[in-house]
């Protein structure tokens, strides 16, 4: 009988100190986050091949961005509880981490205002060489963010 019991408890998981939405949300955080990037390396390629008035009249219109800050303003949210549960390996995937949350908590403003504007052509103001930083750095965050483990938090 104690045999069974010893074998019940190795595949019965264990309690969480996490409310049933901070653990959802803590385990969110990693593919909203990959799905964002991806979003945004695609536009930015995208500009590159088509140019920028195209990729605003054909792409990049005001649903697009308006349903693109969804999750972004997701990612924002879930970060706060899993950075207590992610396993970071060293110094640098923590500091990257760190810039993904600050970087998107600074973008998600720029396109929200989108739902209100009904205008994307804010883009303008970032010159063609911003879409090959924006890919070069995006390229760096996803590399880190694929290779992060969030645990389970016991």
């Amino acid at each position: 009988m104690k045999e069974q019991q010893t074998k019940t408890e190795l595949y019965t998981p264990k309690s969480s100190n996490l409310s049933g939405i901070a653990w959802a949300l803590s385990h969110l955080a990693k593919p909203t986050v990959l799905v964002t990037l991806g979003i945004g390396m695609y536009l930015h390629l995208t500009r590159l091949f088509i140019g920028t008035e195209l990729l605003i009249k054909y792409i990049y219109t005001a649903t697009f961005d308006a349903v693109f800050a969804i999750p972004m303003l997701l990612g924002v949210v879930s970060f706060l509880p899993a950075w207590k549960h992610i396993v970071f390996r060293n110094k640098f995937e923590k500091v990257i981490v760190i810039l993904t949350g600050v970087y998107f908590l600074a973008s998600v403003p720029l396109h929200v205002q989108t739902w209100y504007s009904q205008n994307t052509d804010y883009i303008l103001a970032f010159p063609i060489w911003f879409s090959y930083l924006f890919l070069t750095y995006s390229s760096l965050l996803m590399i880190v963010w694929l290779r992060l483990r969030v645990g389970t938090g016991d």
